[in-house]
């Protein structure tokens, strides 16, 4: 077993049976598109990319829905209403001419705050946000979080023209969507279609929240764009995509109700407080890897521990595994994040540790710590 010790193990990304991407620019995933590590974040506690912080809280008022009921406005007026609110945002990197990656966002406040996704600005050092009317700004990293593909970024502005904001908890099934961004390069990009599903959860082994499905044609590029309802309100924040030769249509967003409180507290700390992490980062184990490197065919995998947490004090280390929490067997990798969800920072959480090298389990109690 001692020549499989420093092993690198890739975490696994635990997807639905087609490909589920990401959507930055029009770049291969892993270039500008990358999704970003499943449980990064989610459990090893790491810290999120902040450049501002201390900011103050924005008020933004989700809008009701007008007493008119009818079937809304026009496409060409909702284009017109949200398309000055729409921006273009180009990544680089060090002093790379070239952008890494490209997206959409979508101008949150008068003054400057501006929401993207997470995938869009990862590894990012420096951000050009271009408004409809080709006007060019730098723009400011402000936080971003991994697990719920949230970003915001801000720009040295006032008088911007803010987007309007619906409730998507009154969204139903079969309302039409209009889609704004800038797919595969092309800004200003308008597509419709209409709200197909609802909560659905695509990756199981990431703590998300649930999206939004929509038939409207969302493509590389329309990655933190606006999902609008037929009132021209901003009801999600287009993020990923099944792509298959087999299915067409089917795109997805992030609920703008469940996006706000995420957005808020990276504006005011730069990043999600009071998540509770355990400190590790996992491998989901199973028939293939598990058996064939002397390992359980269940559990997850501890790949690496964070320096200072608590688990690392009490001397459990790489290699072992997670098979049991707070009563629950932990088969996958999603069993330890459901039963994560239920703790804060600072409290304990029981587990069982298998260890290879001895073929012997024993127990730990976890103080956790709060995710950064």
């Amino acid at each position: 077993m001692e020549k499989n010790k420093n092993k690198k193990w890739p975490l696994v990304l635990v997807m639905v049976a087609i490909i589920c991407i990401s959507l930055g620019a029009g770049v291969s995933i892993g270039k500008g598109g990358k999704v970003p590590d499943p449980l990064k974040g989610i459990l090893d506690g790491n810290k999120q990319v902040s450049n501002v912080t201390g900011n103050k809280r924005p008020d933004v008022e989700l809008k009701p829905i007008p007493e008119n009921k009818d079937d809304g406005y026009s496409t060409t007026r909702i284009f017109e209403k949200v398309n000055p609110s729409v921006v273009s945002i180009n990544v680089y990197t060090g002093t790379s001419v070239s952008p890494a990656s490209s997206g959409t966002g979508i101008v949150m406040t008068e003054d400057g705050y501006i929401i993207t996704n997470a995938h869009v600005v990862d590894g990012g050092t420096s951000v050009n946000v271009v408004f409809n009317d080709g006007a060019q700004m730098r723009g400011t990293i402000v936080g971003a979080d991994s697990e719920t593909d949230i970003a915001v970024v801000k720009v040295s502005a006032n008088g911007l023209i803010a987007a309007e904001f619906g409730n998507s908890d009154d969204l139903k099934i079969g309302e039409r969507a209009i889609a704004i961004g800038n797919a595969g390069g092309l800004a200003s990009t308008c597509t419709e279609g209409i709200i197909s599903g609802l909560k659905r959860d695509l990756n199981s082994s990431v703590r998300s929240l649930r999206l939004i499905q929509t038939s409207a044609a969302i493509n590389p590029g329309n990655s933190g764009g606006p999902l609008v309802n037929r009132f021209g309100q901003v009801i999600g924040i287009t993020s990923a995509k099944i792509a298959s030769v087999d299915y067409e249509g089917i795109g997805f967003a992030i609920p703008i109700t469940d996006a706000l409180p995420i957005i808020q507290s990276l504006i005011e700390n730069g990043y999600v407080t009071g998540r509770a992490v355990l400190g590790v980062q996992v491998i989901e184990l199973n028939d293939t890897n598990g058996p064939i490197n002397g390992l359980p065919n269940h559990g997850v995998y501890i790949a690496s521990i964070t320096v200072g947490s608590d688990l690392a004090n009490k001397g459990v280390r790489e290699r072992d595994v997670i098979v049991e929490a707070n009563g629950v067997a932990i088969n996958k990798s999603n069993d330890l994040l459901k039963e994560l969800q239920k703790f804060k920072p600072g409290d304990k959480m029981n587990l069982v540790i298998y260890r290879p090298e001895t073929d012997k389990t024993y127990n730990v109690e976890a103080v956790l710590m709060e995710a950064k």
